[in-house]
This record gives structure tokens, C-alpha cells and sequence, in this order.
């Protein structure tokens, strides 16, 4: 199949960014008396998330296959596991607490695949068909455009960063989002109010019970496009604001349960907490470290269960 030269060009700068931050200079960061990387962690960004540098090891993919084997080159000590958590969904799960949209809800509830129920209600097909491909696009599914989607609701996406990031018409992604909505009024209804609030009034929340107040102090002078901007981050706030909370809520309870025993915090990736254990307890500390982490999660999330995957490895894995 020909692919146009600008994809290649793409691709070609992903891998030299990759090589350039995470390559051989990663050498560099070793510390010459413990023989590890010491990031350095930024406590508070706009939204609560944490963020680091020197290096960023936040930006190493984890989903790619490229990414799986990136990870992979991160190992505990001899006699040691890692033991990794993460929420599962979370930026959904939160969407569905505070919009009380009933099919986010009851698909939480009852464990279902909310892509796939989206997916059915959007596109009017059966469930059985969400993973064939599309008319529109033949090399993507159904599927891959309501995971898209859904995701990219939490930041504040238009119909044109849609068709930019599926490579659809504008029309066409507008219309997807157009029958999105019209099946879930409720989380439309939220999104928007988040928006209005920013815009309106310069300032948005994260969720209770902390409820962390982001100003935007030139609200009243915006231009078109810096409203825009305003909107978006008024909607991402709450959602991206409520998962970091809960992750360092998390990562306080683990803190102080581990303070006495040989376990160590290594690692943080928004709403994924990384731990080194030793292997013979590494299987009981990943139970209790998922318990840990969904006492923090009910902290937010009141009447949507949340999923904590808390694995046992031999290198860095999500």
C-alpha cells in the first residue's frame, strides 16, 4: 500500500525524538553512587498532575510496541519485582460520575466495554460489529474512532482535531460527534456547563472534596481563539484534575503503609504509581497496593466503581 511521503516524515520524526530523549544520552542521568536515574518531579501543574524531567521518563510510551520494549530496559534490583498500578479508565470513570449519564454509569457498573456500547449507539450497529472497519475510513474500525473519541473528550476535542487525528473529513468527524451526543445528552450537557464555567467566569474546579481552583485571569479579554483555549482547559480541569487527586491521594496511602517495610516508591505516571518489592512479597503487595489505591479512588468517585490492574514483572510494565 502507498503511504505519502508526510506520513513517513512522521513517523521518522516520532523515532528521532525517541532516540534523542531516551537513547544512548539516557547513559548520562545514571547516578555513579546508587546506579539508578533520579527524575526530577514537579509537584503541581495546572490541572494537579505531576510532571518530571531530567529526564522526562512521563513521556516513554506505554501503549506502542516500540514503548513495551522501551520499558522493558527498566529493571529492579536483583531479588526484586516491580509491581505496577493503574486506574483503569479513570478520565472516564470520573466523566461518568459527575455527568450521571446512564449508559457511562450502568456500563461501569455492570463491567461492560463502555467503547463498545458507545460505539453501537453511535454508529447504529450491532455490538458484534463494532471491530469491523469503516465505511468512511477502511484501515480503522468503528471502535478505534469511539475510543478516540471518548478519550479525546476530556480534552476539550472539536471535530476538526478528530478529523486531524482519524485523517476524516471534517464533516464526517463533526457528524460522529453530532450522533455521539444526541445518544448521550448528559455528558454533553456536563462538558458544556464546564466550558460555559471557565469562559463565564474565569475559573473552573476540580471535584470535590478538594476542589483546587484553576484561574484563567484573562477571561474577560480573550480573543476568539484564546476562549476557545479557555473552554478546553475548563472542561479537561475537573476530569484530569479529580485523576490526579486521587493519584496522590494513592500515593500518600502507600507512602505511609510502606514507611517500615522494604517496598519503594519509583515511579508516577498520572494516573499509574510503580513500586519495587521484593520477590518474596511482591504478589501479597500487589494486592494491597490496589487496595490502596481504590481507597483513594472512592475519595472521588462515589458511585462509580473504579478497576486498579496491579501487575507483578520483572521490568517496567502498564
Amino acid at each position: 500500500k502507498h503511504i505519502p511521503i508526510v506520513n513517513k516524515l512522521l513517523d521518522y520524526n516520532k523515532l528521532t525524538k525517541l532516540k534523542t530523549s531516551f537513547g544512548e544520552n539516557m547513559f548520562d542521568y545514571i547516578n555513579n553512587e546508587t546506579g539508578r536515574i533520579h527524575t526530577d518531579f514537579w509537584q503541581i501543574l495546572d490541572t494537579g498532575r505531576v510532571s518530571c524531567k531530567n529526564p522526562n521518563l512521563q513521556q516513554i510510551p506505554a501503549r506502542t510496541e516500540l514503548g513495551g520494549k522501551m520499558r522493558e530496559c527498566f529493571v529492579p534490583e536483583q531479588g526484586y519485582k516491580i509491581v505496577g498500578g493503574d486506574y483503569s479508565g479513570c478520565e472516564l470513570r470520573i466523566i461518568a460520575e459527575f455527568s450521571k449519564d446512564p449508559v457511562w454509569v450502568n456500563a461501569f457498573k455492570e463491567g461492560k466495554d463502555l467503547h463498545s456500547e458507545l460505539c453501537a449507539m453511535t454508529f447504529n450497529i450491532d455490538i458484534k460489529d463494532v471491530k469491523t472497519p469503516t465505511p468512511f475510513k477502511p484501515d480503522i474500525k468503528y471502535r478505534d474512532v469511539q475510543k478516540t473519541l471518548n478519550f479525546g473528550l476530556a480534552y476539550g476535542m472539536s471535530h476538526i482535531k478528530l478529523a486531524n487525528t482519524i485523517e476524516i473529513s471534517e464533516d464526517e468527524a463533526k457528524n460522529i460527534i453530532d450522533k455521539f451526543f444526541r445518544s448521550v445528552p448528559r455528558v454533553e450537557k456536563f462538558l458544556t456547563a464546564l466550558g460555559n464555567k471557565g469562559k463565564n467566569t474565569g475559573k473552573i474546579k476540580s471535584p470535590p472534596p478538594y476542589g483546587r481552583i484553576r484561574y484563567f485571569s484573562d477571561y474577560q479579554t480573550a480573543d476568539n481563539a484564546r476562549k476557545g483555549a479557555i473552554e478546553r482547559a475548563s472542561k479537561n480541569h475537573p476530569i484530569q484534575g479529580g485523576n490526579a487527586d486521587m493519584t496522590k491521594l494513592a500515593l500518600i496511602y502507600i507512602y505511609d503503609y510502606i514507611k517500615d517495610k522494604p517496598i519503594k516508591l519509583i515511579h508516577t505516571v498520572h494516573d499509574e504509581i510503580q513500586t519495587e518489592v521484593p520477590d518474596y512479597m511482591a504478589d501479597e503487595w500487589a494486592v494491597k497496593m490496589s487496595e490502596l489505591m481504590n481507597q483513594a479512588a472512592a475519595q472521588i468517585l462515589k458511585t462509580v466503581p473504579m478497576v486498579v490492574d496491579c501487575a507483578v514483572n520483572d521490568y517496567w510494565s502498564k
